[in-house]
């Protein structure tokens, strides 16, 4: 629930979304949903809001799929929510 596991929470999955099995894993377990989620509860966090992001991209990079799905779970609010 805090912040600060959040962002580190945000921040595994953004390194671990660099490989691309891993990508298709963590969408299937709701990754894509759960850093979403981190983003709406935290709009405070600019820390929060970065690892994100860059976990967000690194989901959506060379997958089709994951785009749809990050594009459903609605991070464009989230963000823009944060600004």
């Amino acid at each position: 629930e805090s912040a600060a596991v959040q962002e580190q929470g945000c921040g595994a999955l953004r390194n671990l979304a660099v490989n691309a099995d891993n990508k298709v894993k963590i969408a299937d377990a709701g990754g894509v949903e759960a850093v979403v989620e981190a983003m709406k509860r935290h709009p405070e966090s600019a820390a929060v809001q970065d690892q994100g992001c860059r976990a967000l991209w690194n989901l959506a990079v060379n997958s089709d799929d994951n785009k749809v799905k990050i594009t459903g779970a609605g991070w464009v609010e989230a963000v823009v929510e944060a600004m």
